[in-house]
């Protein structure tokens, strides 16, 4: 891709994440990035094609990351995804998923696919490494608890579902209370104690 328009892409995306994706006109793009709705179009058909640009390029550069955590520390695998979360909620608007929802159906029903088997596999391949690793206990079930994080990401997390509150799950506080049930129905001795240690790592990081 050329570099010029993966620029544009990737930025118009966090414009997307910042503003939700009604309120990003092509007009705001092109003042954005100082270029003419000329040049614009060349790149772009209109804004669905650049909704849709935008979109394929983040599932893609998602699954780069996932990727990427195949081979860690179980436990590290888990808190380098808590930071990609901390990273979106400094500027995340959860206006993005209701603007995909309305004016872009096929592409919010993409999207959810593409979460639903990316949590669903990487939970099993991040249960069995953890197993692996003497971090997690050996008596799990991956495919049940797979499900459950499916199940807590896409629904329990989702305040359109009415279970909590938009301003609760969109705080990192909220987020670390759900990754803290998690790990500590699935750690070992051995992986609570690295876990907690890493943890306070990054919070201290965060803060400091």
């Amino acid at each position: 891709m050329e570099e010029k328009k993966k620029y544009i892409i990737e930025n118009v995306g966090h414009l997307y994440f910042k503003k939700g994706i009604r309120a990003v006109t092509m007009d705001t793009v092109a003042a954005e990035f100082g270029i003419s709705k000329k040049t614009l179009y060349q790149y772009f058909t209109d804004k669905k094609d650049l909704v849709n640009q935008v979109i394929e390029f983040f599932i893609d550069e998602s699954g780069k990351t996932f990727k990427e955590l195949d081979n860690t520390n179980a436990i590290d695998s888990i808190l380098f995804i808590r930071k990609h979360v901390a990273f979106i909620y400094k500027f995340y608007n959860n206006g993005i998923e209701k603007d995909l929802k309305k004016y872009y159906p096929e592409l919010f029903k993409k999207i959810n696919e593409v979460k639903r088997e990316r949590i669903f596999t990487s939970t099993i391949d991040n249960l069995k490494l953890g197993m692996a690793q003497d971090l997690y206990r050996t008596d799990l079930d991956p495919y049940l608890i797979a499900k459950l994080q499916v199940g807590r990401m896409l629904y329990t997390m989702n305040p359109d579902y009415g279970i909590f509150e938009e301003y609760e799950v969109n705080s990192l506080a909220f987020f670390d209370s759900m990754m803290d049930y998690h790990m500590n129905a699935i750690c070992t001795d051995k992986g609570i104690k690295y876990y907690k240690k890493q943890l306070n790592k990054v919070q201290y990081e965060e803060t400091n």
